[in-house]
């Protein structure tokens, strides 16, 4: 329960109302409730007060996964609206009597399409763009749009057109069109269509080339030109975020380095000055949503920046050591763009873009879930270099390093519902000398469908301890929090949409009331258990296993044993562990050893119900970051749990739990 430190005398006038639901407010003003009615009794102490919630204490966390941004949060409605991604997205338009012919021609950067049309004069043919899953359009909406053409020759005129997928026109225009034209255009469709196109046509005999078209909603959030989807903007401002940390996650780093996010490459004309590049999660990005946009949509949302830097690491490919120092100029000239004074060398490319004042980064977050020796030393390179030019910035890294002082830690959470509510305490007793928390990504993704109640309602239960504990927990964010549903990479997902439509999952709606309706300071509270459960604990059950996580190493000497029995020994029983992942191998010696570097290297023995028994065993480290990973109650590979020892870059241990596929710290 969150309640502002100015508010607390005005529990009193809602005691009575409030211990109607059993839950009590703190002598002078509680009242009793009979005990027998209650299974507990919850204590809310109106004079004690906890901690104070921190001022970033919620945010969101935008990355370019699901269509979030392409075909979603970025009102561009034309898919590869400048050609750089080949034809896609582009298709033949021919009414009867027509046909049309078209070549992508130039090179990079700059194609362009050129189109014929050749039939019976008069007839009309073209090129026509089907958007992302379609142009979704509103009757008696006002759509605007630019096509550049480089040149054009026909007797008829240009005509643009938003046609439904049978042929009928919608809405057009007819554009006179010249060499080298930049014509604008507004469309207004009468009536809606969910996946529309938009078509160029001329009569035949003609032709024209085509340099790049773009279409959108005259109406966009804040009316940017070129601006965001104003029905997913608006939800968002509506959960009032403190902070936006973007462009990602995964799409930081890139499944190789070549297709990392580049902030430089979507600084240009966002018609045709962009470069794109391919997207990890399947798709390409043409950059229209670039990094000014972002920080000019954390302004609009009054929300402080938190951008993600790759640290020259991506899922594939690291950069030596010795070739880092291009990736940290670049991080310190992304803050430069966004703080530097309008007379600095970014700074004057942020004014020309419109924005003479600086945007005031505060926070940056070095790489995206990197770690090992690798990240431990690049970590080391950008602090030095962000704390020698900016000495302010907060700075975020993605697990315990040594090489330098962390500051803030981000920690990531994805599992069940039932982990989230036991996992609500988990800070209660965390050390308050360490580096705060950043909870950058978590939601329940485990037996919640594509969303559902009892998802929210364990996410509810996790927050209510980051709060209590805000000393310790800063910031945190859920994730992801697009999805376009015609290209759900992840599930489940805070805004789901459509070209239309969209709206709130039950995680949204408690995203929303915890951030928009925040207090000042939390309240001392305790639950008393009037009623036990009579029902005997029931302990679980399963197979023993051994792993490894970036290691190499080797087990020997694996008993299990119950009650003076032997289940297990792996003296002579060792082929009973079979191996899920890694480079399993049996020594000559009788160690079972795993040669590998890679992460998750697991062998387990399945389908036992095992329980109450030792587990003993002899571990040697050969080579990598960690340490071991003892696995017990062992049901098969998506349930499970382990000691991790050594873990996190050798920096903790912890026990863990693999509960239908997601895992979290038990």
């Amino acid at each position: 329960m969150k309640i502002s430190s100015g508010e607390i005398m005005k529990i009193q006038s809602l005691a009575r109302a409030i211990a109607l639901s059993g839950i009590l407010i703190g002598s002078p003003v509680a009242l009793i409730v009979p005990a027998e009615a209650q299974d507990a009794i919850i204590v809310i102490d109106a004079y004690k007060l906890g901690v104070r919630l921190s001022p970033v204490q919620h945010g969101i966390f935008f990355e370019e996964i699901n269509h979030a941004g392409e075909g979603g949060l970025y009102a561009e409605l034309l898919k590869n609206r400048n050609f750089k991604q080949g034809m896609e997205g582009w298709m033949k338009v021919n009414y009867p009597g027509a046909t049309s012919e078209f070549a992508r021609e130039g090179r990079q950067p700059e194609p362009y399409m050129h189109v014929a049309v050749a039939g019976t004069p008069g007839k009309l043919g073209g090129i026509g763009n089907g958007g992302y899953y379609g142009v979704g359009v509103e009757a008696r909406k006002s759509y605007i749009g630019e096509v550049e053409i480089a040149d054009f020759a026909g007797s008829g005129a240009l005509q643009v057109r938003l046609i439904a997928p049978g042929g009928e026109v919608l809405a057009s225009q007819a554009l006179k069109a010249t060499k080298g034209a930049k014509l604008k255009f507004t469309l207004k469709p009468r009536r809606t269509q969910a996946d529309a196109s938009l078509a160029f046509v001329t009569e035949a005999p003609g032709s024209f080339t085509l340099i790049a078209a773009t279409l959108s909603p005259k109406k966009k959030y804040r009316n940017r030109p070129n601006g965001l989807r104003k029905d997913l903007a608006d939800k968002v401002q509506e959960v009032k975020p403190s902070f936006v940390r973007f462009p990602g996650g995964c799409y930081v780093e890139g499944d190789k380095l070549a297709n990392r996010f580049q902030w430089k490459n979507t600084l240009g004309n966002p018609l045709t000055g962009r470069i794109p590049h391919s997207n990890l999660w399947g798709y390409m990005s043409s950059n229209g949503l670039g990094y000014h946009e972002y920080l000019q949509w954390c302004e609009d949302l009054k929300a402080e920046p938190l951008f993600v830097v790759n640290c020259g690491m991506s899922h594939t490919d690291i950069v030596p050591m010795a070739e880092m120092q291009p990736y940290v100029q670049d991080a310190l000239d992304a803050i430069e763009y966004a703080n530097g004074p309008a007379d600095s060398k970014w700074g004057a490319r942020r004014a020309a873009n419109g924005h003479t004042k600086p945007f005031n980064i505060t926070m940056v977050e070095i790489g995206n879930e990197n770690g090992g020796r690798a990240y431990n030393e690049r970590y080391a390179l950008f602090y030095d270099a962000f704390k020698a030019k900016y000495p302010k910035l907060r700075l975020i890294a993605n697990e315990p390093v040594t090489s330098r002082p962390v500051e803030i830690l981000d920690e990531h959470y994805y599992n069940t519902p039932g982990f989230f509510i036991k996992t609500s305490n988990r800070y209660d007793n965390y050390p308050r000398t360490g580096p705060k928390i950043y909870v950058g990504e978590y939601a329940v993704t485990n037996g919640c469908g594509q969303g559902n109640l009892i998802a929210g309602l364990g996410e509810a239960f996790f927050i209510t301890g980051m709060e209590r504990n805000a000393d310790v927990v800063s910031m945190a964010s859920y994730a992801p929090l697009f999805v376009n549903v015609s290209d759900r990479k992840w599930n489940p997902d805070a805004i789901p949409f459509d070209t239309l439509r969209s709206f709130g999952t039950p995680s949204y709606w408690v995203q929303q009331m915890f951030s928009a309706n925040r207090g000042d300071v939390t309240l001392k509270s305790s639950i008393t258990r009037v009623k036990e459960s009579q029902k005997p604990i029931k302990f679980p059950t399963g197979g023993i296993g051994v792993g490894t996580w970036r290691t190499s190493a080797e087990y020997s000497d694996i008993r299990v044993e119950q009650a003076g029995k032997t289940l297990f020994d792996s003296n002579s029983e060792l082929d009973s562990l079979k191996p899920q992942s890694g480079a399993w191998k049996k020594q000559a010696n009788g160690a079972f050893r795993q040669s590998g570097l890679e992460q998750d290297c697991q062998a387990f023995i399945p389908g036992k119900e095992w329980g109450d028994y030792t587990l003993s065993m002899k571990a040697k480290k050969l080579a990598g970051d960690e340490g071991f990973l003892i696995m017990f109650h062992v049901k098969d590979e998506d349930n499970w749990f382990w000691w991790n020892i050594g873990g996190w870059g050798n920096t903790r241990h912890a026990l863990e739990q693999m509960n239908n596929g997601g895992k979290g710290e038990f």
